[in-house]
């Protein structure tokens, strides 16, 4: 749990107040560097094939003005990446085609009347159902990654899908198009856009063409921008519909995405996930604005008015807490007096799900908070790769008690101070944030509780989050309790306490990370279990760490395509039932990673054998190994013990052997194709229990076998074929 902090004199509690709410930088101090920008090496997503490399980034986020558009804003501001490898100089448009054709979840509105233009681009977050637009009046739907022929409304549609990251627009604001500055490839990381928030045009007056850090405006359409080894391709929204004036706000807001992130899923806020209802409260504090215990209800806070500092909108960050009130004046915090409690009622039950992150079932934030020194008073342009953190931190003892019905409680017995908080993702690369928001249901791994952040940068303790947006975690497994929908809330006595919001912990899905550290082996947490992103209850990876050498970053990708790999062969399998890729990486940098885990795959829901029908393949880097697997009926997943190659794995299932029955005088002849080098079972039953063998097979090659059996039965018989691949 977190460092405890003292109990304060009552009497002081402005003067404190003031304190812990505007943390102020003094003389800077070392500077420990943080994560650096992603490279080539990072990208999760590949297709395509050749020597040399491309790569495609795309931020989402809401325009400053939508007029001339009805389409709604994107669910959640995100930037995602993809890996395009090829040779000769194929154009931009063939790496977009060739992406959007190879990751099913990924869309776009392609019009190719005056060469491609994109008006639309679309993901899938959940992984799930139909893909297509709809205007109200008219819908498309997209089979095959894009749509070229659109007959809905750009301006005016939406995803069916309402959990789709989408924005469109032709005559409101549009995609705009950039490339790396001198287009000329080269690049090993991604861009740098610098910490300018807009571009600088290179002639205001006639703003076509300019620069953002490393970004430049594109000068070319997709068909004649030319790829060459290290290109990358940028696509962000405009801030605003075309102005024709020149000096208009949204000509001179135009902005190159950000440095991706990788492989942390984008946070879509559920209202259900929260605090729905006060059920009761005593000692809330007399002031305004911490005097209103609904404001602990819904989401935490993302960003607050900065009533002592600045007196500017500032976001929610490890080195600056909640505090006063929202721009709106809403208030956000509510302090409960030494004797006081809050009693919230959840918007939906939380249940004891060991596969939770780290068994962890709900979080309750505050406003604890880093005190930082070096680059001014602590604002949101403050760099956090140079702030510089004290060894502890900021933040009230807190009491938490859960409840199923509102009147039994249980009192967990960590009552330490409340873990700081983070709402949006650091952009270490541009030294500058993001408008991508952190998940506040996905836990901190409970090791960062212990880690002396003394003498790091703030950024460098912000990586440790792995996209979670702190907070501190409570496991129900403590209460005994299998489900629980009320949360009381309370100080540690002779002392008070500030609570922000009360959050569900919901599962980590497949295209998202997580953190695992040597004390979390000696802790006793040893799994990490990633879930369909459509159905959070279907487990599809789990790893089970017997060993690990450094904090570790777990990184998980579904593969929607092979074509960076090598073929399998397809003597092997006639489908692929489950392809995914484990990452692992050092949190602090690039240092090796020694790991040792059993890994456990599933081949998707559809899957219904007993699993001999089932193969594994494991990319080793150059060509597929095939490791000997268990399989597990009861989580119906195969396993793969002692791993220590986290890579691609696939999970081939064998095509059906169809059987061909000819009924000859006093036997009878079945014929069949076979799987060369397996070994194929004829058997017979009368009664579909017991089962007899008929004859052995394992043929070298798939010319069809004929088998007889002497001794059928005069009545009723049944045949199958059992299939196994010798020596696994």
């Amino acid at each position: 749990m977190p460092l405890s902090i003292g109990a304060r004199n009552p009497n002081e509690r402005s003067a404190v107040k003031k304190q812990l709410f505007v943390p102020l930088a003094v003389a800077s101090l070392s500077v420990v560097s943080s994560v650096n920008a992603i490279t080539l090496d990072d990208i999760p997503f590949w297709t395509g094939t050749g020597t040399n490399r491309a790569a495609l980034v795309l931020e989402w986020s809401t325009p400053e003005s939508a007029a001339y558009s009805s389409v709604p804003a994107p669910i959640a501001d995100k930037t995602m990446v993809w890996g395009y490898r090829f040779n000769g100089a194929p154009n931009a448009t063939a790496m977009l085609n060739a992406i959007l054709a190879a990751d099913p979840r990924f869309y776009a509105v392609e019009d190719n009347t005056y060469g491609t233009f994109v008006e639309g681009f679309g993901y899938n977050l959940s992984g799930d159902g139909v893909i297509g637009i709809t205007d109200g009046t008219t819908t498309n739907y997209i089979t095959h990654g894009a749509l070229t022929a659109a007959t809905v409304d750009v301006d005016a549609a939406r995803p069916i899908n309402g959990g789709d990251l989408y924005w469109a627009g032709l005559y409101g604001p549009n995609w705009e198009t950039w490339n790396e500055a001198g287009d000329a490839g080269g690049f090993l990381a991604s861009p740098n856009r610098g910490t300018n928030q807009y571009w600088t045009a290179d002639d205001i007056s006639a703003p076509y063409s300019g620069v953002h850090g490393q970004w430049e405006i594109s000068q070319n359409g997709l068909d004649g921008l030319l790829l060459t080894n290290g290109s990358w391709i940028g696509f962000s929204v405009a801030a605003g519909e075309y102005e024709s004036a020149t000096n208009a706000p949204y000509n001179l807001h135009k902005h190159a995405p950000p440095s991706p992130a990788g492989t942390t899923a984008a946070y879509v806020a559920n209202a259900n996930d929260f605090g729905a209802q006060v059920v009761s409260s005593s000692g809330v504090y007399t002031t305004s604005p911490y005097n209103d215990p609904a404001a602990v209800l819904g989401r935490p806070t993302l960003t607050f008015y900065d009533y002592y500092g600045t007196r500017t909108t500032n976001r929610v960050k490890i080195v600056e807490p909640p505090y006063w009130t929202d721009a709106n004046g809403n208030k956000v915090i509510t302090e409960i007096s030494n004797g006081g409690q809050i009693t919230v009622k959840l918007g939906r039950k939380v249940y004891d799900d060991p596969n939770n992150p780290y068994g962890v079932d709900f979080i309750i934030y505050g406003n604890s908070f880093f005190s930082a020194s070096g680059g001014g008073a602590i604002k949101d342009s403050t760099d956090l790769d140079i702030a510089t953190l004290s060894s502890g931190f900021y933040g009230h003892p807190t009491l938490v008690s859960v409840s199923q019905d509102g009147t039994n409680w249980f009192t967990f017995t960590n009552n330490g101070a409340l873990y700081p908080d983070n709402a949006y993702r650091w952009d270490a690369t541009n030294h500058a944030w993001t408008d991508e928001q952190l998940n506040p249901t996905k836990p901190l791994n409970p090791s960062i509780y212990g880690m002396n952040f003394g003498g790091t940068t703030a950024a460098s303790a912000l990586d440790e989050f792995t996209g979670a947006a702190g907070g501190t975690g409570f496991d129900l497994k403590q209460s005994g309790l299998p489900w629980i929908q009320y949360v009381r809330v309370q100080p540690v006595a002779g002392t008070y306490t500030v609570i922000d919001s009360i959050a569900a912990v919901n599962p980590t899905v497949v295209g998202d990370a997580l953190a695992i550290t040597p004390d979390n082996l000696a802790n006793g947490i040893t799994n990490l279990v990633f879930q369909q992103p459509a159905n959070s209850s279907q487990s599809l990876i789990a790893l089970n760490f017997d060993s690990i050498s450094d904090v570790t970053r777990v990184g998980t990708l579904g593969l929607g395509d092979l074509s960076a790999y090598a073929p399998i062969s397809t003597n092997s399998f006639s489908n692929v039932a489950g392809a995914y890729q484990i990452t692992l990486k050092s949190v602090a940098g690039d240092s090796a990673v020694n790991a040792l885990a059993d890994v456990s795959l599933s081949p998707g829901a559809g899957y219904h054998g007993n699993g001999a029908d089932l193969h594994v393949f494991q990319w080793n880097g150059a060509g597929w190994d095939q490791p000997a697997f268990t399989y597990n009926a009861t989580t119906r997943m195969v396993q793969v013990s002692q791993v220590t190659n986290f890579t691609a794995f696939v999970i081939g299932q064998l095509p059906p052997v169809n059987l061909k029955v000819q009924l000859q005088a006093g036997s009878v002849t079945l014929s069949f194709k076979p799987i060369a080098g397996w070994q194929h079972v004829v058997e017979r039953s009368t009664d579909l229990v017991n089962w007899t063998p008929v004859a052995t097979n394992t043929p070298a090659d798939t010319q069809t076998v004929t088998v007889s059996d002497g001794n059928a039965p005069a009545g009723k018989a049944f045949y199958r074929v059992q299939l196994s691949q010798p020596n696994n």
